[in-house]
């Protein structure tokens, strides 16, 4: 789990199958020592964990990726310059142990990250 570690969720509001969600990332954590040292990136899977992380939030059930139909990773996230991201995710029950979601990680001027992906429950 990443969270609290390194992003912690500012506001969080779900309704009817839409969420909607401020995330502020840990500039300080060691992430970003390595990836990239001098030059900061949030990795491209860590986008994809914190938005599996808010789709649990939001469902109270433990899930696991099954199968990302649509994963684009638009533009860098440098948490220096963007460390307040606004994640929104939509999902609703595809079968009897899934979760279909379409999701995006934006600022108020940029994109970084748009996923269309079926989530088992588990």
């Amino acid at each position: 789990m990443l969270k609290n570690e390194l992003y912690t969720i500012t506001t969080f509001e779900n309704n009817a199958g839409a969420v909607a969600a401020g995330i502020r990332l840990n500039t300080a954590h060691p992430i970003f020592e390595g990836h990239f040292p001098g030059q900061p990136v949030l990795p491209g899977v860590c986008m994809m964990q914190i938005v599996k992380e808010l789709a649990e939030e939001a469902t109270g059930k433990k899930l696991f990726l099954g199968e990302a139909a649509q994963c684009k990773f638009l533009s860098m996230v440098d948490p220096g310059k963007t460390p307040e991201l606004r994640a929104t995710i939509d999902y609703k029950e595809s079968g009897e142990a899934a979760l279909a979601i379409t999701a995006a990680l934006k600022s108020e001027t940029a994109v970084f990250f748009k996923m269309s992906a079926t989530l088992a429950i588990i």
